[in-house]
């Protein structure tokens, strides 16, 4: 091991009273502890901030509805761990999983972002988005799921390099970045360890596949129009 570094996580939250206090006991329950959490609350009406209340660890920074870009960029201005997590405010956290992906940063100066697996918890009744294959989608396999933003860890000297989250985009944002990450040469390392259980609710952002198919072919013409710049 050649560090320990610290990890600043970063939670997008628009009226998620329902889930948010699960997210953030995630967080809280870690077998290695976060240095810091910051839930940008992106102009909620429900009751999340009385939901907050219970976390008097976590700064709570408020702004009118910009987007999840906008409101990770919000706190990635603010973080100053070492390493900068995402956490969507529906999804939870593994216990270990700040460890596991911790631990490789710690251990490899090459690598500047490392990436593990997700598994799914579906709410009763809810509709499937088009990306999960077919049988029982609490037991696929998660290697043949996306690996979504929550699934990754980064060293804050990352996205100094590659910038924040392109805020025009409301979908694919965080593909957006990882191919930017890549083009520029950052070392990336993936693990078969599942570090996200992501719920499934119905109205998840994901679900819009007109509008996330849209966004994927328009991060892909910006990618083109990088590389023939080069």
């Amino acid at each position: 091991m050649t560090g320990t570094g610290t990890t600043s996580v970063i939670i997008p939250v628009l009226n998620g009273e329902k889930y948010i206090g699960a997210a953030l006991e995630s967080v809280r329950g870690q077998t290695r502890p976060v240095g810091e959490v910051f839930v940008i609350d992106d102009g909620s009406t429900d009751g999340t901030l009385a939901v907050l209340r219970a976390f008097p660890e976590v700064t709570v920074v408020h702004q009118e509805n910009r987007g999840p870009a906008a409101a990770r960029n919000r706190a990635i201005a603010l973080a100053r761990g070492d390493y900068l997590a995402m956490l969507d405010a529906d999804d939870v956290w593994p216990p270990e999983r700040n460890d596991v992906l911790a631990g490789v940063l710690d251990a490899n100066p090459s690598v500047g972002v490392v990436m593990g697996l997700q598994k799914l918890l579906v709410e009763p009744g809810a509709v499937l988005p088009y990306w999960v294959p077919p049988g029982d989608p609490e037991n696929v396999d998660p290697q043949q799921l996306p690996k979504p933003t929550g699934a990754f860890l980064a060293r804050r000297s990352v996205f100094d390099l590659v910038g924040s989250y392109d805020e025009a985009l409301r979908h694919a944002e965080d593909t957006d970045w990882f191919l930017r990450s890549k083009d520029l040469g950052v070392g990336w390392a993936d693990i078969p360890d599942v570090v996200l259980i992501r719920r499934i609710h119905g109205a998840n952002l994901t679900h819009d596949a007109a509008a996330q198919h849209r966004a994927l072919f328009e991060v892909l013409q910006r990618r083109m129009a990088r590389r023939r710049s080069t």
